[in-house]
């Protein structure tokens, strides 16, 4: 067994999580008032220029990928995001965002000392089911009470809120975002990982959840560190429920979108919309149409094989409506998925290339429907490491073997541990213009673990029903003249002497050539473009082709 210098199991059960379609609706609160501190530098200046506070009272404070400190200074690649839009990083809440204050005024909470507070007002009262708070310690974590204020004078207490210090604290909405030193403009990048600005999520009880939330009141309640509150988010309530799990069901040239009712039937039934941008519809936009109660699907007829298009529906409950809920689909895409077992590995010594061989792999088949062709070609599947091998040591390689064709790269996962990689490559080109039956394969390897295991599952494997292969099609449009060029055109030259070109040859399955008593006197299964019959006679020759598609050509040709 090859052994690495140092194992380090960081990751022993490693565990990958999928966030699958919810019913949350995340929104960003924007605040009206409250900020008392500017922690942010930015623009071109010295950091006290654009600021007037500190995060962590030792003169450290935050910036943005704007500042330079004169207008020649290298750009920063590291800080807060210029247009002051944070997209969360916990998974768990996938597709929150933050919005921060404006750089140059107040643009923090920061509390001072125990028992110090401060409200931040909201700009638009929102009901919510959960609030998302996005705040940081600064020189060290501490603790904060909130109490949410609600528009019927009524409130909700939370206490004990545990705020992490800025370096290094788990639950991290963005991290990496790097620091300035206010007295000598000293930037620290913070290696990639820090600083940090945490989400905090608030619970909102149920018999609060339909009320409009105006403000929410924080308190420093603990010694340690500085409170620094920038934002706020929320899953916002409604009371007309939305459905959930869109799936689409396609033809080259029409869907079907299907979607999981709520636990409360909308009275109203469903209104949905569509479209090619991925502009989102707002609450008065006008519906391309509805379904009546307890229909959960909707037929879209006359698209575009291979468009990308928008599907969006939400419950209708008379005089409310819903939150509309998105689904991306391509009419006219064609999938097949591995369900035999795990797909081994092979024990490379050297790095493998896209010419390298393996006995490790799995095969895949895909039937393109009459009339169309392969547009591009999307990969999938997770590998997982374990036994001591790292992800970066996963090997793999998609293979068109109707046309011999392969990916441009191997793939390779990353990280110095164990635990499963997922891998999505789209837009392939190895397997266009193909039509009827086309095979497929995925090359797998290893380049750690027992090489005398040959091919093995025991240190890197392909996990088994995750190896899918979607292609997208697109019509073949060939007129009756184009179709009778081709057939023409099969074959080059004819006359001929020695060989015979094949125009398209990756479309032809086998060739019988007969002679004209029609015996058969040669067979060649998959040919290459050009083939040789310097062998025959002079003479007549029928050329029997049988395409991909399973349609067949007779092409007579003579042999001088």
């Amino acid at each position: 067994m090859k052994r690495k210098l140092q194992s380090v199991f960081l990751m022993a059960s490693l565990a990958m999580s999928f966030n699958q379609v919810k019913a949350q609706e995340y929104q960003i609160i924007p605040i009206q008032s409250g900020f008392n501190a500017d922690v942010i530098a930015n623009g071109v200046g010295t950091a006290l220029s654009s600021t007037n506070n500190d995060v962590d009272g030792v003169s450290y404070a935050f910036l943005s990928r704007d500042f330079q400190l004169t207008s020649t200074s290298t750009a920063l690649t590291y800080g807060l995001p210029i247009n002051r839009i944070i997209n969360t990083a916990v998974a768990s809440t996938n597709g929150l965002s933050y919005q921060l204050a404006p750089y140059n005024g107040n643009n923090s909470l920061r509390l001072t000392s125990t028992t110090t507070s401060g409200t931040l007002t909201f700009a638009n009262p929102t009901p919510a089911i959960n609030l998302y708070m996005l705040a940081t310690g600064g020189s060290g974590a501490t603790t904060v009470d909130a109490v949410v204020n609600f528009s019927d004078t009524t409130t909700q207490t939370f206490t004990g809120i545990s705020i992490s210090d800025w370096y290094g604290g788990s639950n991290y909405a963005i991290q990496g975002i790097g620091r300035i030193n206010l007295n000598n403009n000293n930037l620290e990048s913070g290696s990639g990982t820090n600083p940090r600005l945490y989400q905090l999520p608030l619970a909102i009880s149920t018999a609060n959840q339909s009320k409009n939330i105006t403000s929410v009141t924080i308190t420093k309640t603990g010694t340690g560190g500085l409170p620094n509150i920038f934002a706020f988010s929320a899953d916002v309530y409604n009371s007309c429920q939305s459905p959930t799990n869109i799936t689409s069901t396609t033809t080259p040239t029409s869907a079907t979108l299907s979607w999981v009712p709520p636990s409360s039937t909308p009275s109203s039934g469903y209104e949905y919309y569509y479209s090619t941008s991925s502009t989102a519809p707002t609450a008065t936009t006008t519906p391309t149409g509805s379904v009546a109660t307890g229909v959960t699907s909707a037929l879209l007829n006359s698209l575009t094989t291979g468009q990308t298009y928008y599907f969006w529906v939400r419950s209708n409950c008379g005089s409310i409506k819903g939150f509309w809920k998105m689904k991306e689909f391509i009419p006219g895409q064609v999938s097949a998925t591995f369900t035999s077992n795990d797909i081994n590995t092979a024990f490379a010594s050297n790095e493998p290339t896209v010419s390298s061989t393996s006995s490790c792999s799995g095969t895949l088949s895909l039937t393109i429907p009459s009339g169309y062709k392969i547009a591009s070609t999307k990969v999938n599947y997770t590998m997982t490491a374990l036994a001591g091998a790292y992800m970066s040591e996963q090997k793999s390689l998609l293979i068109c073997t109707t046309n011999n064709t392969t990916e441009s790269t191997i793939s390779s996962a990353s990280g110095s541990s164990g635990g499963t990689f997922t891998y999505e490559r789209t837009g392939l080109n190895l397997a266009n213009d193909l039509v009827g039956t086309v095979d497929f394969q995925l090359h797998a390897w290893r380049t750690w673990g027992d090489e005398n295991l040959g091919c093995n599952a025991s240190y890197n494997k392909v996990n088994n029903g995750t190896w899918t292969v979607t292609v997208t099609l697109a019509p073949l449009n060939l007129s009756t003249s184009e179709i009778k060029a081709e057939k023409k055109n099969l074959i080059s030259p004819n006359p001929f002497s020695q060989a015979i070109n094949i125009k398209n040859y990756e479309k032809v399955k086998q060739i019988v050539i007969t002679d004209v008593s029609g015996r058969n006197i040669k067979s060649i299964n998959n040919p290459s473009s050009s083939i040789h019959l310097g062998d025959l006679r002079s003479g007549l020759y029928i050329l029997n082709m049988t395409m991909t598609d399973g349609t067949v050509e007779n092409v007579k040709v003579i042999k001088k």
